[in-house]
């Protein structure tokens, strides 16, 4: 009687190693349709790929080690502090990630994987702005924002990636923009965007080596400098207005 084959079957690693620094391909929308999105893992897997980036890539990116990333995609850790940060980070939408409502890319269907700048899907420029000092925002202006390099980073803020690659963060000095600014709060400011009026502003006068948070008010030929507390005063611009930035957005971390 012929005996019978034993067939081993492999048992699962407990344990897998992150996977190797190899080029990453990205994956197709064919692909994205059909994987199984309702787990987190998945979907963190799915995004990572869909911007074409190894997990020690994606790591270095959003500040934590490979390892984590790794957790993350086999299930062996069932959340992230990092989610956010990933999301941006790989071009798509926060709360598909998070949920796995919606569609995936911030752009809605028809992106492109992999590929910044398609039709219908952007790469943000950036996930994490840095927050400086008032002494370094004076070093912006339109023309030095796409080339300055702040020198003193004291924290990254993850942004929404609707500011241009030179963003940077400040903290509100004082109480002289409130309600809508709180001391301490951080805003998100773009020295690439055009001052107008009634727009928020880091800006000084040409005669004034400090820098200020205010609401820019243009009246025909003159400019004034207003805070929001009206126990501050309005000011004229004197001499020629010097913009570091427009305020865009604020970062609250609770």
């Amino acid at each position: 009687m012929a005996k019978k084959s034993k067939v081993e079957k492999n048992s699962p690693d407990t344990n897998p190693e992150p996977e190797p620094e190899t080029e990453v391909e990205a994956v197709s929308k064919s692909e994205i349709r059909s994987n199984d999105t309702n787990n987190l893992s998945h979907r963190i897997q799915t995004a990572r790929k869909f911007a074409g980036l190894t997990q020690k890539q994606l790591a270095d990116r959003v500040d934590i080690s490979q390892t984590a990333v790794h957790k993350i995609e086999c299930g062996r850790s069932r959340s992230s502090r990092k989610t956010v940060a990933i999301a941006l980070t790989c071009g798509v939408d926060p709360i598909w990630l998070d949920t796995g409502r919606g569609e995936m890319s911030l752009g809605g269907p028809g992106g492109e994987p992999g590929k910044a700048g398609a039709e219908g899907y952007r790469i943000p420029v950036i996930a994490r702005i840095p927050l400086i000092t008032w002494e370094e925002a004076k070093a912006y202006t339109p023309e030095t924002a796409e080339t300055h390099h702040p020198e003193n980073v004291k924290a990254w803020i993850p942004v929404a990636p609707r500011t241009s690659i030179a963003a940077y963060a400040l903290t509100v000095p004082d109480d002289s923009m409130e309600p809508e600014f709180s001391e301490g709060e951080i805003i998100i400011v773009d020295p690439t965007l055009k001052a107008e009026h009634n727009r928020f502003v880091i800006a000084r006068s040409s005669d004034d080596s400090r820098a200020t948070l205010k609401q820019l008010i243009v009246h025909g030929a003159k400019q004034y400098m207003k805070p929001l507390n009206a126990r501050y005063p309005l000011t004229e611009i004197q001499g020629e207005l010097i913009v570091s930035g427009v305020v865009t957005a604020k970062y609250k971390d609770y």
